[in-house]
């Protein structure tokens, strides 16, 4: 049912409740349970009612808009599944509360005064989720002068600031579960393939992945691990030239990401090589390509809807003024698929 041109009042009065309560709901405040919180987010939902966002703006010196901060990476929604599907789940959660997303890239030519700078001095976002795995110094700077509220979540950095809010992935507990799925295959060789790309969190997925070998009696050697790009193109090349480290015994191939596993899956099949029988391939992110492909890819699924949900209510926490913080690391799980035995 869409009621077109619906005020809060009518709508309070529609489902039983106060205006300002609707209001606080809609604004995620805690003074309004979460029970009926829900309810009326479900029933805003079920009527098409959003709060008129240039109103509310104009009493509350808001912008409606949240600013995304894409990685160094990013290249594309199409090379950067995973990143296009957070974007969309961000999208969907944000617009329950009547805000509007700004997305910044990097700023690779960046000079003195960044697009992140600008953005920030002439107060064009009311916050921000991060989703670069660093800030700058510089950057950080202008956060805590100009008093901006911001999330980080997704992937950690090598730094990471206590003093900033965070709900990053565990990637280091994501390898290590696929070291120890793996390590209960004797009978296949171990191999891992990464990616080159010093701003991703390589290294946390591979030092998982090697500790959770390790504790089944395996060692990951220099010879076991290969390098691509963050791409379907650059994996399927990897396979391709190396074919013989691949098929010369069982092997089991755990990948930096789907995106990565999917190029692989895509090679081997193409080489007539049999998945899972001979070569095992276990991806890391979950992203929904890798459930709906034929074979389905067995993957270390990132909870992705936990980490937006999160991370969005905790910044419009932060801009309605609440003086609260969150450090969290959230642990992923396995989704075993066609990909592995």
């Amino acid at each position: 049912m869409n009621k077109k041109g619906m005020t809060s009042r009518d709508f309070a009065k529609l489902i039983g409740v106060s205006q300002s309560t609707v209001s606080r709901a809609l604004n995620n405040s805690d003074l309004v349970t979460p029970e009926k919180k829900e309810y009326i987010l479900r029933k805003a939902r079920e009527y098409n009612f959003q709060l008129n966002s240039q109103a509310q703006s104009l009493r509350t010196s808001k912008t409606g808009t949240i600013g995304i901060m894409f990685p160094k990476h990013f290249v594309g929604m199409t090379e950067n599944c995973m990143l296009a599907y957070v974007y969309d789940q961000i999208q969907k959660e944000l617009s329950h509360f009547d805000y509007d997303i700004m997305v910044i890239y990097y700023d690779r030519d960046a000079d003195d005064f960044s697009s992140f700078e600008r953005i920030v001095r002439k107060k064009k976002v009311d916050g921000f989720l991060v989703l670069r795995m660093e800030l700058s110094d510089n950057e950080i700077k202008l956060i805590e002068e100009f008093k901006v509220p911001c999330v980080f979540m997704m992937n950690a950095g090598s730094k990471i600031r206590e003093n900033l809010n965070y709900f990053f992935s565990d990637s280091y507990y994501g390898g290590y579960i696929a070291g120890k799925y793996y390590g209960g295959f004797p009978e296949y060789r171990k191999i891992h393939i990464t990616v080159s790309d010093e701003k991703s969190d390589a290294k946390r997925r591979m030092d998982g992945y090697r500790d959770g070998l390790e504790e089944c009696g395996y060692v990951l050697e220099e010879k076991d691990i290969f390098n691509c790009k963050i791409g379907i193109g650059s994996a399927y090349e990897c396979i391709a030239k190396n074919i013989e480290e691949f098929t010369k015994e069982k092997t089991a191939i755990f990948t930096y990401s789907d995106i990565v596993g999917l190029g692989v899956v895509q090679a081997l099949r193409n080489l007539n090589i049999k998945i899972p029988e001979q070569v095992q391939v276990l991806g890391m992110d979950d992203v929904p390509l890798s459930s709906v492909l034929i074979p389905k890819m067995s993957t270390v699924h990132v909870e992705v809807d936990t980490m937006v949900s999160k991370a969005c209510r905790l910044l419009l926490k932060l801009i309605s003024g609440e003086t609260i913080s969150a450090h969290e690391w959230i642990k992923p799980h396995l989704e075993i698929r066609d990909t592995t035995i």
